[in-house]
């Protein structure tokens, strides 16, 4: 009996308490009803930019274009977070690479000695 009247008495109260909700949500829809919602984009979304290389078809045979994304010291080929390149057209180009090296057109151990004087596509600083 005592836990019907205790549990009646919550109910009341949160009867009450919607009640007041309901009230303030009525009331500050009618105070924002002249006020029309626009949407519009996220303003701290960054605008999505293609790589370099979206707009250019990756071949095995363009050796001055891929010794850019080659170690000149070392003659790996450097990842993604250092090309800057998508996923794509990383993958193009280290399969590019890897055709050309076994078709003859790159050295495997180093970059041609012609191509080191070429501009840094991908930003990367070499010690000289």
């Amino acid at each position: 009996m005592l836990a019907l009247r205790g549990l009646k008495r919550i109910h009341s109260v949160f009867l009450q308490r919607g009640n007041t909700r309901s009230l303030t949500v009525t009331s500050h829809v009618v105070q924002h009803k002249d006020d029309t919602l626009l949407e519009m984009e996220n303003p701290y979304k960054e605008p999505q930019t293609g790589c370099l290389l979206c707009n250019v078809t990756v071949d095995f045979k363009n050796t001055q274009l891929l010794s850019q994304f080659v170690s000149p010291h070392t003659g790996r080929t450097y990842g993604r977070h250092i090309t800057g390149l998508c996923g794509r057209k990383q993958k193009e180009v280290s399969k590019a690479i890897k055709k050309a090296h076994s078709m003859g057109f790159m050295s495997v151990t180093h970059k041609h000695p012609q191509f080191m004087k070429d501009p840094n596509i991908c930003g990367i600083k070499h010690l000289d």
